[in-house]
């Protein structure tokens, strides 16, 4: 998969995979640190959600705004929230600091991600459109792909170093926005696409079904990952697995997400199709099912990969047919991003209180069963939107 990207947007490029890559060292630094402070699974879960409150209120705000404001304004000021943000992790001591430090983190992911999303996806054609959000996706999971086992790595020597990892490239992240980007990015009318724009035999007037299908399995996966991001480590812990094998973990999830977004920007042929979908969440529930009953380190690396699998179809799914609309784009990419930030909030919730009931692996049987009930629910979607072809055909 061959893309040219022009200079001046590189920024744009780099940008996602600098800040995932903080967030990756921020994500696995936040849980280790809390339970070091003799906080619970339901505090641990709660502790997770809170940056998804701010993420998910402010998300559509920010997503209608990059359609009428300079977008390059709007990353810019996240960008800045973001190094805030960043710095006040690196003065926290009490778990209130931390609370506090993650709500600014979703202040800062609502103005930064809609936004540049919907500046990437502007003026493309569909075919190269599914480069582009190839390209993005690969950059962003690189990047959280990497920093989960930096920051393992870096608690392990000191608690505090990947808030200040984060810090510095924050501001980074600052310069390549301010510099390497182009200096106009008002929003334009997206481009209609007609029949032939189409590459998958289904017709076109079916992508709304796909956008609800899409999303739907995108929030329940962003649910299990994001319960397995925040909860696990505490079982982790409990196992004795060292914070550089949980940051390794977490690298592998990530990775395998990277690996199954550069195959599916590689091919067409799941484009409006309901198969692809479903089996690549049941691969995903098969990994929760895993951990449940694994006592070994190749088990949860087995586990961890089908997760990351899954849930690279399912975020692919949904932001490309999110962005692949007539429509503007902005807010259509900031309902994605409150779609999947939901799942991300509830999961923690979920799985902390289940953990505090029951026990540490009492989740991954709940999680995986909310998927496959999912995955019933989608084909069901799918059934009823065939049923009047097929009685007008009768």
């Amino acid at each position: 998969m061959k893309i040219k990207v022009k200079s001046k947007y590189i920024g744009l490029y780099l940008a996602p995979f600098l800040v995932d890559m903080c967030m990756g060292s921020i994500t696995i630094a936040v849980p280790l640190m809390a339970i070091s402070l003799g906080v619970s699974s339901l505090w641990l879960g709660i502790l997770g959600s809170s940056m998804g409150i701010t993420y998910i209120s402010l998300c559509f705000f920010f997503g209608k705004l990059s359609e009428r404001w300079h977008r390059k304004k709007i990353l810019v000021l996240g960008s800045f929230v973001y190094v805030a943000a960043s710095l006040f992790f690196s003065f926290s001591s009490q778990i209130y600091h931390l609370f506090l430090s993650m709500l600014l983190l979703g202040v800062a992911g609502a103005m930064f991600w809609p936004t540049l999303e919907a500046w990437i996806a502007e003026k493309e054609s569909k075919r190269t459109l599914i480069q582009k959000m190839a390209l993005f996706n690969i950059s962003w999971s690189t990047g959280l792909a990497i920093g989960p086992l930096i920051g393992g790595i870096l608690f392990g020597m000191n608690f505090k170093l990947p808030f200040y990892f984060a810090f510095v490239v924050s501001v980074f992240v600052l310069l390549i926005l301010f510099y390497k980007t182009p200096k106009v990015s008002f929003a334009t009318k997206s481009k209609s696409f007609t029949d032939k724009t189409f590459l998958s035999e289904d017709p076109p007037d079916s992508s709304s079904l796909y956008i609800k299908i899409s999303r739907m399995a995108n929030f329940i996966l962003c649910l299990c990952t994001g319960m397995v991001w925040y909860i696990f480590p505490k079982l982790g812990t409990q196992l004795q697995i060292s914070p550089l094998f949980l940051g390794f973990l977490m690298f592998i999830l990530s990775l395998s997400r990277v690996l199954t977004f550069y195959g599916l920007g590689r091919v067409q042929r799941w484009h409006y199709r309901i198969f692809p979908l479903a089996l690549f969440q049941l691969i995903a529930a098969v990994g929760l099912i895993i951990i449940f009953i694994a006592n070994s380190l190749p088990l949860f690396f087995l586990a961890f990969v089908f997760i990351g699998v899954g849930l690279g179809m399912t975020f692919s799914s949904s932001l490309f047919y999110s962005v692949n609309v007539t429509s503007q784009k902005g807010p259509s990419a900031a309902i994605h991003e409150t779609i999947l930030m939901s799942g991300f909030l509830l999961g923690p919730l979920i799985g902390g209180a289940v953990a505090q009931e029951f026990s540490l692996r009492a989740p991954y049987p709940v999680v995986a069963a909310i998927v496959v009930v999912g995955i019933f629910t989608q084909l069901l979607l799918k059934r009823r939107y065939d049923l009047p072809d097929r009685t007008a055909t009768g």
